[in-house]
């Protein structure tokens, strides 16, 4: 059984891992080409493309790599035409996979397409609505969550729900660290990152970098960079040796006090760990500007857009306003049972994984 399959970030790639995985059970002859990440790899994803080359964050980016990712599309195309797989299975990423989704429909192929495009989070989002008509009718569609539902239940073909979050957590961190997420884009890293170490050095419990392992050289350049020339000790009277950089996310949540995060899925992340967090997002003016004009929302971590109040302190801006204003490290509470509540009940049930791979299954059978 041939499965084209394709992640373009982090937060896809460990979902494409996991319905691969569940797809294997049953076909244990399964073959998969296309593009994702380390986690998809170990389930046999032969990537035609590396994952930090394709993972682009805001209007600047996408323009400085317009020709790469043009040129990369094309190359996609003909691979799903040449592979001639059985299944289409794409995660998220629209920038691409909304283009790979009408392509394959235009070969007669099967497709079932994960986090399509949150509907939810524009201002009005009718027009871009209209335009993913005509790309994804007559597919199979998993939403993550169920009031995303009502935007393709007029028109979809066949539509289910189910998100691939952690468990929540039963009791708060008993860690006593810094967290800092600066996000699974190498120019966000790059962009956050330097600015932030800034700000917390002088945390007194040690600070952890979580990061894919992609990434792990370009956050060892950022702190290099960051503290040569530093000659700080701890409260020992030690060498300050500096943050840890971390790649496996269940080990630096069991070392977090509280956490400094990028918006996006790791904010749910953590809100489901009991993690305080602060969530710091520095951008290029355009993305700005245009985030600013499009979005139906002043919030942009995942949590506070989904209860509509700020349970995690934001600050959003530029780097010249970073290094002008910075944010303030509020000290961390604990979230509260009524917002845990709330957000699981916005979630819906955790059976993201079960929920696609029966879907690919009645695709296929």
């Amino acid at each position: 059984m041939r499965v084209f399959a394709g992640a373009g970030e982090a937060s896809g790639d460990r979902i494409l891992a996991a319905l691969l995985k569940g797809l294997r059970a049953h076909f244990p002859d399964l073959e998969a080409s296309g593009f994702g990440g380390p986690l998809s790899e170990t389930q046999g994803l032969k990537s035609l493309l590396p994952i930090q080359q394709l993972a682009v964050s805001g209007v600047g980016d996408v323009f400085r790599r317009g020709v790469f990712l043009t040129s990369a599309y094309l190359r996609l195309k003909k691979a799903l035409r040449e592979f001639q797989p059985d299944l289409v299975l794409l995660v998220d990423y629209p920038g691409m996979n909304v283009g790979l989704v009408r392509y394959a429909k235009r070969l007669g192929l099967r497709v079932h397409y994960v986090a399509p495009p949150q509907l939810w989070a524009y201002r009005n989002p009718g027009p871009r609505l209209h335009r993913l008509r005509r790309s994804l009718n007559g597919v199979s569609l998993q939403v993550l969550f169920p009031f995303e539902l009502k935007f393709y239940e007029p028109w979809a073909t066949r539509l289910c729900q189910g998100h691939f979050f952690s468990a929540p957590s039963g009791s708060p961190p008993f860690g006593d660290r810094l967290l800092l997420c600066p996000g699974s884009r190498r120019e966000v890293l790059r962009r956050n990152l330097p600015l932030w170490l800034q700000q917390v050095s002088d945390w007194k419990n040690g600070i952890d970098i979580l990061t894919p392992k992609y990434l792990v050289k370009d956050v060892e350049v950022a702190v290099a960079e960051w503290s040569a020339g530093l000659r700080l000790r701890s409260a020992t009277g030690g060498l300050y040796r500096g943050p840890a950089i971390l790649a496996d996310s269940e080990e630096a949540f069991s070392r977090a006090a509280s956490a400094i995060s990028f918006p996006g899925t790791m904010t749910l992340e953590l809100f489901l760990h009991r993690i305080p967090t602060s969530v710091w997002a520095v951008l290029d003016p355009l993305t700005l500007w245009m985030g600013r004009r499009k979005l139906r929302n002043r919030f942009t971590a995942l949590p506070n857009l989904l209860l509509d109040k700020e349970v995690f302190p934001e600050w959003v801006g530029t780097a010249k306003n970073f290094k002008r204003q910075p944010p303030i490290l509020q000290n961390a509470s604990d979230i509260s049972d009524e917002d845990r509540i709330a957000i699981q009940k916005k979630m819906g049930l955790f059976n993201g994984v079960e929920t696609g791979v029966q879907a690919c299954l009645e695709l296929l059978l």
